[in-house]
Parts: C-alpha cells; structure tokens; sequence
C-alpha cells in the first residue's frame, strides 16, 4: 500500500484517554500508537474540549487536568511521538518520517475564555485555538446558536493570530465567522468541516464559507462523522464527494484532513481507526486524484497555513 505522509487537524483522543485513564500507546480507540505503527510520517492535532462536560467537571479543571494526563502519555512515549511546537518542528516528521502530536482547544471555555491566559497554554505548546464550540460563550456564538463575536471575542481571536496560534471556526455562528474574516490578518481553519452543499449540517461550510477560506490561505479539513458526509451511511464515495465539490469551487490546496476521530460515531465503511487513511488514500486515487492531490489534502496544505501561523 502506497505511504502518504499523514496530518490530521482534529481528534478527540486526549481527554478521551483521560476519561478512560487509557494509554496512548495502545488504548481501544480510533487512534493509538498501535495504530498508527505502519504510518511511516504522522502528526496529529490533539483537541482538548470540556465545553461539552457538567459544569462541576469543568470548575474542576478538567482541562489541566486531561492536559497533564496527555502530557505524561506522551513523555512515557518519547522514543515514539513528540509534542510539536513550531512549523520546522512539523515539517521535520511530515518529511523526515515518526510521529507528532499538536496541541488544540476546542471551545475557550477550557481557558474561561480569557485573552489573558492565551500567552499561558501557547508556553505549554497549545497552537491552534476554537472560540466556541456548540454553546454560545462570553466570545462569541456557535453553529447552534446564532450570535456574532463580541468585543472579547474579536480581542481573542487577534490576541490568538498575533501570538502564534491557528484559530480554528469549526462550530462558530455563520454571523461570528464573517466577522473574523474582516478581523483576520492570517489564515483561518475549519479543522474538522465539511461541505454544506453536499451534505446540510449547520456544521459543514457553505461554498461562501470556503471561498472566504481560501482566499484567506486557510484550509478545510475533512471529517469523517457520518452525520457530516451523507444523511445516510457513509462511505468513502461521500468522502470524495465532498472533496470534489471543494475543489469545484477551486480550493485545490485548501482542502486537508480533520477526522474527527474519538470525537464522533458512524465513520465511513472501511474506517475504523486512523490506520485506515491509507486506505482513504486508495478511494481518492481510483477517484482520480493523482498522488501529488491527495498528497495536498493529507499533508501539504495543513502544513502551510502551519507556517505562515505558527511562530
């Protein structure tokens, strides 16, 4: 089987290991260092989300905690995965081969959605960011929700690009997402967002979403929620819908992976785990696309919205 250098821009496996207590080396769920072991070159963006937790856990500093517990997973697998702080850092697994894992929040929540600890979790190598996630919060309202950004939100999301992090619109409010694109002086993602034309979840982007993407250089990253690609069962048939459809609208280079993984049920047949991207890789080929696009979408347009926002 043909080998794509793999960069996935969204899972949920840490605080699911926290959850668990499991390890990251071999813990039953879609992603482990057990399955990814014929990756030849991996690297992750790990999300840690506590929006979605009773209020009590979140008091409880559910994000320290499940930060500590990842951090120690990956200091227990150091001959095996690194965390990532910079592009060169990315760049080096991407095309020198091994894994590595970044750092994400999804929902500021996690922070108490104060600007002021931005600076905080970015030390502790924490480099893409989400305003909300399916709650409206004091920055700004979600897919679910309706409102725009406020006066924080729009000092947070500036605050955020300034410092170094990749802002991250997967869940925001359509309202909030024009604004941060006036806002924007740097790329956005929607890590984990795919078409709304082919697929109608107020999750998915509308093709004017994605435009505004694009011409931002920012990127799209395909998940691999069921609920996401098809009102039916999905398959990879849907997965290369949604990618043509992306690069219809000419967003070749925009379009990368954001799975979804531990975050979601009802994946594709025939994909089970992230060892399964290769064969994702065989559907996109016997679709048409050569190994230079499907290169793109695995790795290279991630990596370069990583470069030009990642200090």
């Amino acid at each position: 089987m043909k080998q794509y250098a793999i960069f996935d821009g969204h899972c949920d496996t840490a605080v699911e290991l926290w959850l668990q207590e499991g390890r990251l080396a071999d813990a039953p769920l879609h992603i482990s260092l057990q399955r990814a072991r014929d990756l030849e070159a991996y690297v992750q963006v790990f999300a840690f989300c506590v929006s979605w937790m009773p209020q009590e856990v979140q008091d409880g500093d559910a994000f320290a905690k499940s930060l500590a517990y990842f951090s120690h997973q990956l200091s227990l697998e150091q001959d095996r995965i690194r965390l990532l702080r910079t592009a060169k850092d990315v760049e080096a697994v991407l095309h020198g081969g091994g894994r590595g894992a970044m750092l994400s929040i999804e929902g500021a929540e996690a922070i108490g959605c104060d600007p002021g600890r931005l600076e905080e979790v970015y030390e502790a190598g924490v480099r893409m960011v989400s305003l909300t996630w399916n709650h409206a919060n004091a920055l700004a309202g979600s897919c679910v929700t309706g409102e725009g950004l406020t006066a924080q939100g729009r000092e947070f999301f500036r605050r955020a690009q300034k410092l170094g992090m990749i802002v991250d619109v997967s869940h925001l409010s359509d309202r909030a997402f024009w604004e941060m694109c006036d806002l924007a002086e740097k790329p956005i993602v929607a890590s984990h967002s795919n078409s709304r034309a082919e697929c109608p979840h107020p999750r998915n982007l509308t093709d004017e979403q994605f435009r505004a993407i694009c011409d931002l250089g920012g990127t799209a990253g395909i998940n691999l929620c069921g609920a996401f690609l098809a009102e039916q069962l999905a398959t990879f048939d849907d997965v290369c819908r949604h990618v043509d459809h992306f690069y219809e609208l000419g967003g070749a280079g925009h379009v990368a992976l954001g799975g979804d993984l531990d975050g979601c049920d009802g994946l594709p047949q025939g994909f089970t785990g992230v060892e399964n991207y290769l064969d994702m890789a065989e559907a996109l080929s016997a679709h048409g696309y050569s190994d230079a696009d499907i290169q793109e979408i695995f790795s290279e347009a991630l990596l370069g919205v990583v470069r030009r926002c990642v200090q």
